[in-house]
């Protein structure tokens, strides 16, 4: 066997424990959500090991969803992944709401468009129709969760932008215009951020995301708003509820 070899075995075992060492800090409350985890020069003086594996080391605790990286101050401990029934609720806030997530909402952008074609099919509307659309900022206990743009079909919602879009939209439109929410038809994927998306989530540009859409329908199953979050992906965490009827 060369030394090559021997090298890579020796580093496999301090690897794994760097893992399981920082693992058990972050689970037992050693180290807290958004503390800052060691550097990697840090963890390879206490482990005598390569900056290199500390750094294989810190980017799979990242992709185990327990620390993320914020732009180039360092990694920290990621905040208790979200549990959200998509089954029961189509309003995030709503459910936010309910328990202790320190939600707030930071409206980004705002204005009217016409529908494009593929707009327009996920509403089941003419092309050109008057949409309003506006993206909006999830955090929780001030840390950035999601981006969220909607398209809400304008003439079922006279003088939308008069209200504050700073609360749930879902809630505004059931107790402003009488249109609750009835269903929704949810479709969840991952892709890569943008340099716009990166900066509101602050996070490296092309990072992973969790994308879900959603079509929000009405009692009689017609679309009157079509959303799209894209999440940071160590916070998402979604779950359902699923019926099997007898055959």
């Amino acid at each position: 066997m060369n030394e090559d070899s021997n090298n890579q075995r020796a580093k496999g075992p301090a690897f794994q424990k760097v893992i399981e060492f920082l693992r058990a800090q972050i689970q037992f409350g050693k180290l807290q959500e958004h503390a800052a985890l060691p550097s990697e020069r840090a963890l390879g003086e206490q482990f005598n090991i390569s900056r290199m594996t500390a750094r294989r080391a810190l980017l799979a605790l990242e992709m185990e969803g327990l620390a993320y990286s914020s732009d180039r101050r360092g990694r920290f401990v990621s905040p208790q992944r979200l549990t959200y029934d998509i089954s029961k609720t189509v309003s995030f806030s709503e459910h936010a709401e309910e328990g202790a997530l320190g939600l707030s909402i930071k409206l980004v952008s705002q204005g009217m468009i016409e529908a494009t074609p593929q707009i327009a099919a996920k509403l089941s509307i003419e092309e050109g129709r008057e949409l309003y659309t506006y993206t909006r900022l999830f955090s929780l206990k001030g840390h950035p969760a999601f981006i969220e743009e909607e398209f809400a079909i304008a003439d079922l919602f006279p003088d939308m932008f008069s209200h504050s879009l700073e609360q749930s939209t879902t809630r505004l439109m059931e107790q402003e215009y009488n249109m609750p929410a009835h269903s929704g038809d949810i479709s969840i994927r991952m892709r890569a951020l943008n340099e716009a998306e990166s900066k509101l989530l602050n996070l490296p540009t092309y990072h992973a995301g969790i994308e879900l859409e959603q079509v929000i329908l009405d009692h009689r199953g017609q679309p009157f708003c079509f959303g799209r979050q894209l999440w940071r992906g160590e916070l998402a965490e979604f779950t359902a509820h699923a019926v099997v009827r007898n055959r």
